[in-house]
């Protein structure tokens, strides 16, 4: 990206980003996020009181929201949470996490 625009214009992009949502309800039903379930998330208002503005970690309740991946079919019903190999950073999870 930064071949194509300039560090000014990549670092007011990255700040569009970060103010993002990391999550929404969906007609009072779904609860959407861009990465998947985290062994953290114990209430919905947990979310709220993530600090959005800082560099993601590797492990926690903000990396899983962003980078966390469901299992393969046919392990879903056998895996709650599982190490993320693929990314190395999060978690996967299963079928009742879900």
């Amino acid at each position: 990206m930064i071949q194509k625009y300039d560090l000014d214009v990549y670092k007011e992009i990255i700040t569009a980003f970060n103010a993002m949502p990391l999550s929404v309800i969906a007609d009072n039903k779904y609860i959407c996020m861009h990465g998947g379930i985290s062994r953290e998330l114990k209430k919905i208002e947990d979310i709220s009181k993530i600090d959005r503005f800082v560099e993601p970690p590797l492990k926690g309740l903000l990396c899983d929201l962003l980078w966390a991946d469901p299992c393969d079919d046919k392990d879903a019903p056998k895996v709650e949470f599982g190490d993320n190999k693929e990314r190395e950073c999060s978690v996967i999870f299963g079928k009742k996490p879900t």
